[in-house]
């Protein structure tokens, strides 16, 4: 193959990936909210999805198909902040108005400490493999 007819195959098959994450994203919604189906019952669909999603964004931002400058605590900071509301909002929603009862205070604040360090955890991984990306690049030009 050459350069063209490889750069045809590698846009394909993102799309085709990209696909395949958003299905799959869209039927473990559908199974928790349509169905009703507890969490135990599609987990392995949920942790797959996740760690294929983290390593596949890991790995971007590794070998620099996700151009990053110069990381700015101000972006970060931001990041993190959009990333804590929207996690936020999806727990709010989830166990407020798709949950029955609701929670109360308390076990809504329990569930919202988990969004915040779970999101800084992964934010911090994505950070680790940026700058680590960043190293090679450098070693690589030299």
């Amino acid at each position: 193959m050459d350069e063209r007819n490889k750069q045809i195959a590698y846009r394909i098959m993102s799309v085709m990936y990209l696909l395949t994450i958003l299905t799959m994203q869209g039927i473990v919604i559908y199974r928790q909210f349509a169905l009703g189906q507890e969490l135990q019952e599609f987990e392995d669909i949920a942790i797959l999805m996740t760690v294929n999603t983290l390593f596949l964004v890991s790995a971007l931002l590794y070998f620099g198909a996700i151009p990053i400058r110069k990381l700015k605590v101000k972006s970060i900071l931001l990041i993190y902040l959009l990333l804590v509301v929207l996690g936020s909002l999806f727990t709010v929603v989830k166990y407020n108005v798709f949950g029955g009862a609701g929670l109360s205070f308390s076990q809504l604040f329990d569930k919202l400490i988990i969004v915040y360090a779970v999101t800084g955890i992964i934010l911090l991984f994505f950070i680790i493999f940026s700058i680590l990306g960043k190293r090679r690049m450098e070693r690589e030009l030299e």
